[in-house]
């Protein structure tokens, strides 16, 4: 008799998937109904240990009603009694949501069969939070966070509740058979920390006005007293020369006989009234001048170039917080020459 009634019983579960086969065998994937059928012949064979990961891996995949109880009764013909309650009471619920009263009624009738062995447990909440969920053994229970009653096995279980907003507690608890359903009340649940909200800054508008650019370094201008060396240096120059030039003319000029000097201390050296005469003092007269205007050039410049020497204002680049120096003087020195005579002209 109680084989005749397994095999009834099968024949049902399978009709259950069968009678909407047809119907969705193009919607369904090929892996889920070849899973399917080897857990059907392998139910049928009563090799329950192979059959029901079959029934589960084709379950993943489709995600279908009749898949479900067929899986929810493998695993109570294999006696796994809490797991085949817990999938009944899934399919219980999903046929619901479809209307399915044909099968919802088949899931209540089995679930009600297998709650003999077990204990009945209801949750309770002494705070005001929105349970979302309720796991047992890390196995989601339906309706359980409803405060519905569901089925449990006895012994030391671990539950897991979930609340809108709240951390999640864990707890051990020894659940108990008995006539009435074993109350369990939510440990206290704390708020879940927020994390801060970083607000990021907003891109700077096109609109808006472009910054001013730093001010760029000047380029670095010439130095002032670079400029001032190179003239004391030429004039030094100028007047070295004009030295040389005024001693050289000056001693032809003093070696001439018919120089006004010469003929001044010696009126016999020159022959007078000769064209020799004239011509050497013609020539005494002009290598005078000479000797005379270079002695006064030369001077000048030398003159002028210690007057910029010594005039030269200190380094510029003095150290921050030094005393301010008083505004320097500009000097300006020109040599003038008239007949005769040479000499410098200052100006501030």
């Amino acid at each position: 008799m109680k084989r005749a009634a397994r095999a009834i019983a099968a024949a049902v579960v399978v009709g259950l998937w069968s009678s909407s086969a047809g119907a969705q065998s193009s919607e369904k994937d090929a892996d889920a109904e070849r899973f399917f059928r080897e857990g059907q012949k392998l139910m049928e064979e009563r090799r329950y240990g192979e059959a029901c990961p079959k029934f589960e891996a084709a379950y993943k995949k489709d995600q279908q009603l009749g898949t479900l109880l067929n899986l929810a009764y493998c695993h109570k013909e294999q006696g796994a009694i809490w797991q085949a309650w817990v999938e009944f009471k899934e399919a219980e619920v999903k046929a619901v949501e479809l209307q399915r009263r044909d099968r919802r009624d088949f899931a209540r009738q089995r679930m009600t069969e297998l709650e003999k062995s077990l204990a009945r447990v209801v949750i309770e909440s002494q705070q005001r939070v929105e349970l979302t969920e309720v796991l047992v053994e890390d196995r989601r229970v339906p309706d359980a966070e409803k405060r519905v009653t569901f089925a449990a096995e006895p012994g030391q279980r671990k539950l897991t509740f979930r609340a809108k907003g709240k951390k999640q507690v864990v707890q051990l608890v020894t659940i108990v058979k008995g006539e009435r359903p074993q109350r369990i009340t939510v440990p206290p649940m704390v708020d879940e920390e927020k994390e801060p909200v970083v607000v990021a800054e907003a891109p700077p508008s096109h609109a808006e006005e472009p910054k001013t650019p730093p001010p760029q370094p000047r380029p670095p201008e010439a130095s002032e007293g670079s400029g001032r060396k190179t003239l004391t240096f030429a004039l030094v120059g100028v007047g070295v020369v004009g030295v040389g030039v005024g001693t050289v003319t000056g001693l032809m000029t003093l070696s001439n006989a018919c120089s006004k000097s010469a003929r001044a201390d010696n009126p016999d050296g020159c022959p007078p009234g000769s064209q020799v005469g004239r011509d050497r003092a013609a020539e005494g007269e002009l290598t005078g001048l000479v000797s005379t205007i270079a002695f006064g050039v030369g001077g000048a410049a030398l003159l002028t170039a210690l007057v910029l020497y010594f005039t030269e204002p200190s380094d510029p680049s003095a150290a921050v917080g030094a005393a301010p120096k008083r505004a320097r003087t500009s000097l300006r020195v020109v040599p003038e020459l008239g007949a005769g005579w040479a000499g410098l002209r200052g100006a501030f």
